[in-house]
């Protein structure tokens, strides 16, 4: 619920409310509401003013508007970094409620629903 804590395993889902964290493991999704906190290494969204971060292979993020938003790419072999970046959701670059991922060359592109680059 609000202002509490969800964590999922491998493959799991997590879903907290507003000011919630919730965090989630490889291919998994974490939600949180309102000014909450998600981690995963599959996908993540938050609302309004929530702090996404997370990293993988094909992964994406969304966020309500002034949400801050944290995306990395890793390599498959090793876990290396590729390609990192950080956005912010203003509404105008980027918008609220909308998938992003980064493409091959490092930018923040909109992702199709299902992962992905569009």
């Amino acid at each position: 619920g609000d202002s509490g804590a969800a964590t999922a395993g491998y493959s799991g889902a997590a879903t907290a409310g507003d000011h919630g964290a919730a965090t989630a493991g490889d291919h998994g999704a974490a939600t949180a509401g309102d000014y909450g906190a998600a981690t995963s290494r599959g996908s993540v969204s938050v609302g309004e003013n929530g702090v996404g971060c997370v990293r993988g292979n094909g992964v994406r993020a969304r966020g309500g508007m002034g949400a801050v938003l944290v995306i990395a790419e890793e390599q498959k072999t090793n876990y290396d970094l590729t390609h990192h970046a950080t956005i912010v959701i203003d509404g105008e670059k980027f918008k609220p409620d909308t998938w992003y991922c980064l493409a091959d060359d490092g930018n923040v592109v909109e992702a199709k629903a299902e992962g992905g680059a569009e």
